[in-house]
């Protein structure tokens, strides 16, 4: 019998269970507090079975942690994730901690459950102790915001509107949909500024709303603003219209990070409005404008726009939107003198069913009872189903034209009287066959040809057989120009065969509707003698003038020699002679011959003007009044004068040379001949100048003057002031040659002071 001390056996079995109490007390009391997690917990097996599962399990996926235990965790992946071994996400050779990661778990209730698993690896135990998180709410939130960002997304770019987003100070493009991309025309800008992608817009003060806003938090709302954009960088700018809204976005914290743009490009609206409005403009204008009454209405007749001859046609203001179209109108087939006004209410009805009064003579009343003849000219606008929408209405005064048509008749009767009275023969043809249309009684009776058998000819019938061509060429519609088609000379036949010349005048004019051609004729045959009398009398007095003209010259040119031979015997006598009387006597002699030699010469020089055309040449009139200036200088009575020439060339000057030299010469050496002895400081200046039309020039003295009284009378021919010597003729001859030249000159001038003569001379440069 082995008896055994069981003492130490029986010690340590109680030492083992009391371990085992106190090491499964605290495992009991951290699984109550594992079930009390919100999270799920659990540990697996290396196969993905759960070991152990809390009661989280419940809440989270709706088992409860025995229904759990045993059962691979696979099996409660949601399809998608089926057959993805638990090794696949837990690698137990590479960690004991593995990476979180997401599943989707099937609820017993079918739904679908995200959890995150967080998970630590016991390699001695090969065992996973993991935790899920139930994120299943934050998911599906997420996934109502991407839903949210797509659908806003979707709006954003897909909105009829540009949109934008501009982050921070700067503006920085955040987004930005295809319509603002297309309105600014640019494309790579998210992350830029708005100065560096429209640097064109500073000056237009965009900068100053952004900052604005976003400094402040206001809104900026803009309608109809014009905004230019450099859309090529080439500095063409773009006018755009735009309404938009700059709105700040604030972040979580309530602080404005960003602006948003919301906008519309209504440029083509803008655009379209004005050039309505413009077009409305221009028709109110042209309405306005318009020299005839002209109003307008809508399709009932009320009166929308009138013009000021429209009021004054009807002698008052319309009120406008009441007043009908038809108001104060009469027709004129109505008899009646108070009949009431048309009772056209509606225009559109009136136009549809063609009523007669629109384009037939009215009577308008206006309010004084004055009555005017009018006709209606209506013009209806139409909308786009074609219905009337109103019209314009053109009212033409015919009253004068009216009373002028009653005029007209009574004048008719006063003109046939005055046709068939008058002491002239008169006759109308047809423009085509020249026959006779009507004759006055003057005419049957100087013609011989009764008026039947006028009647019955044409205008042929009483012309010459050599006149007939020439006067159908000359009745040619075609030839006929204002010289030739109203006046002529012609040959007639009467009917007892005399051709008598006839001067005519013609006229054309409408006869009972037909274009025809009044015809006056007057018989120049006693005229005609008196022109060949007066052309007979014109040679004989051209060759009286020729043969004057010839004696004239052979005269002067006779008498010049003797006076010539007179002078040799003066310069003897003055030269042997030194008696003081026989030499005073002499100078006498030389001054009396020296006047009649000027006398004569002034008779050659006018022959020769009016003997002589016209030489045109080139001429320097500074040059040859120095020229002329330095002979006359040789004149005793020029001593002491001193002589100013200015005559500016700034075109070359053409005229005759000799009658220029005979104008130049005369003004001058009258100059010097009327000067004041005793003045000390004596002068003659002459100046002026030639453009492409004129030579202007003066000649003024310091002389003795003339008195305006005599101003016109000097350029007379023999005239000459009292007790001055000279013959009279040579401001004639300058006056003459002038004129010859298309020129002019006049004369200012006062008595004791000095005299000025203004002449102008045309250019006669060859064209």
């Amino acid at each position: 019998m082995n008896i055994h001390n069981n003492s130490e056996s029986n010690v340590a079995e109680e030492k083992n269970d009391n371990t085992t109490y106190h090491l499964e007390e605290p495992l009991t009391d951290l699984g109550k507090i594992l079930d009390f997690s919100m999270d799920l917990i659990c540990s697996c097996d290396e196969e993905g079975r759960f070991v152990w599962v809390n009661k989280a399990s419940e809440r989270i996926l709706g088992y409860k942690p025995e229904e759990l235990i045993g059962k691979k965790y696979s099996d409660f992946l949601f399809h998608e994730d089926n057959g993805i071994p638990i090794n696949e996400n837990f690698d137990f050779t590479s960690e004991t901690h593995l990476p979180i990661f997401e599943k989707k778990f099937i609820h017993k209730n079918t739904n679908i459950i995200y959890l995150q698993w967080s998970v630590v690896r016991d390699n001695v135990k090969n065992l996973c102790y993991c935790i899920g998180r139930d994120i299943t709410e934050k998911k599906n939130i997420e996934k109502a915001i991407e839903f949210e960002r797509l659908q806003f997304f979707n709006i954003y770019s897909q909105a009829p509107s540009y949109m934008g987003i501009l982050n921070g100070p700067n503006h920085v493009y955040e987004l930005a949909n295809e319509l603002y991309l297309q309105l600014i025309d640019k494309r790579d800008i998210i992350g830029k500024t708005v100065k560096e992608v429209l640097p064109e817009l500073e000056t237009q003060g965009i900068f100053e709303i952004l900052d604005n806003v976003f400094k402040t938090g206001e809104s900026f709302c803009a309608n109809e603003m014009l905004i230019t954009f450099d859309r090529y960088s080439d500095g063409k700018f773009k006018d755009f219209y735009l309404n938009f809204i700059f709105q700040a976005r604030r972040n979580a914290d309530n602080t404005i990070d960003g602006i948003f743009i919301f906008g519309n490009d209504v440029t083509e609206q803008v655009l379209s409005r004005k050039k309505i409005e413009e077009s409305e403009k221009m028709y109110k204008d042209l309405i306005h404008k318009l020299p005839v009454a002209t109003y307008s209405c809508d399709a009932e007749g009320r009166i929308v726009l009138y013009n000021k001859a429209a009021a004054a046609l009807w002698g008052r203001e319309p009120e406008l939107g009441k007043d009908l179209w038809c108001n104060s109108w009469y027709s004129n087939d109505n008899k009646k003198e108070h009949s009431a006004p048309l009772n056209l209410c509606s225009l559109a009805t009136a136009l549809k069913d063609g009523d007669p009064i629109l384009n037939k003579e009215i009577i308008i009343e206006r309010p004084n009872g004055d009555k005017r003849n009018v006709l209606p000219h209506p013009v209806s606008f139409h909308n786009a189903d074609g219905e009337i929408t109103g019209a314009v209405i053109v009212l033409s005064d015919i009253t004068e034209m009216k009373l002028a048509q009653k005029e007209l008749k009574k004048s008719e009767k006063k003109y046939r009287y005055l046709f068939d009275n008058n002491p002239m023969p008169m006759w109308i043809i047809d423009l085509v066959s020249f026959k006779f249309l009507d004759v006055n009684k003057m005419a049957i009776l100087q013609y011989g040809y009764s008026r039947e058998e006028f009647l019955s000819m044409t205008a042929l019938d009483i012309r010459p057989n050599d006149d007939k061509i020439h006067f159908i060429k000359s009745s040619d519609t075609s030839n006929i120009t204002k010289s030739n088609y109203n006046r002529g000379i012609w040959n007639h036949i009467k009917k007892d065969g005399t051709i008598i010349p006839v001067e005519i005048i013609a006229h054309n004019v409408v006869y009972e509707g037909t274009a025809a051609r009044l015809i006056l004729s007057n018989d120049i045959s006693d005229r005609k003698k008196a022109e060949t009398n007066l052309e007979k009398r014109n040679r004989e007095l051209i060759k009286t003038n020729s043969e004057l003209d010839r004696f004239v010259y052979s005269v002067s040119h006779d008498l010049r020699s003797p006076l010539t031979s007179i002078l040799g015997l003066i310069s003897f006598i003055e030269t042997e002679s030194k008696e003081i009387d026989t030499l005073k006597h002499a100078e006498l002699i030389r001054i009396s011959i020296n006047r009649l030699d000027d006398f004569i010469k002034n008779i050659l020089s006018y022959s020769r003007n009016n003997r002589t055309g016209i030489l045109v040449e080139q001429i320097s009139p500074n040059e040859m009044v120095l020229d002329i200036v330095d002979s006359l200088q040789r004149m005793k009575e020029a001593k002491g004068i001193r002589f100013e020439i200015e005559i500016t060339e700034q075109k070359l000057f053409y005229t005759d040379k000799l009658r220029f030299t005979t104008i130049i010469k005369n003004l001058i050496s009258n100059a010097i001949k009327y000067h004041k002895k005793e003045e000390d400081d004596r002068f003659v200046k002459i100046f002026g100048y030639s453009d492409n039309e004129n030579l202007h020039f003066s000649i003024v003295d310091n002389g003795i003057g003339i008195d305006p009284a005599y101003h016109q009378k000097i350029f007379e021919m023999f005239f000459r002031l009292s007790g001055k010597d000279g013959s009279g003729i040579g401001l004639y001859i300058v006056k003459d040659a002038v004129e010859i030249l298309q020129g002019s000159i006049e004369v200012q001038s006062e008595k004791g002071i000095g005299t000025k003569f203004n002449i102008t001379l045309k250019n006669l440069k060859p064209c």
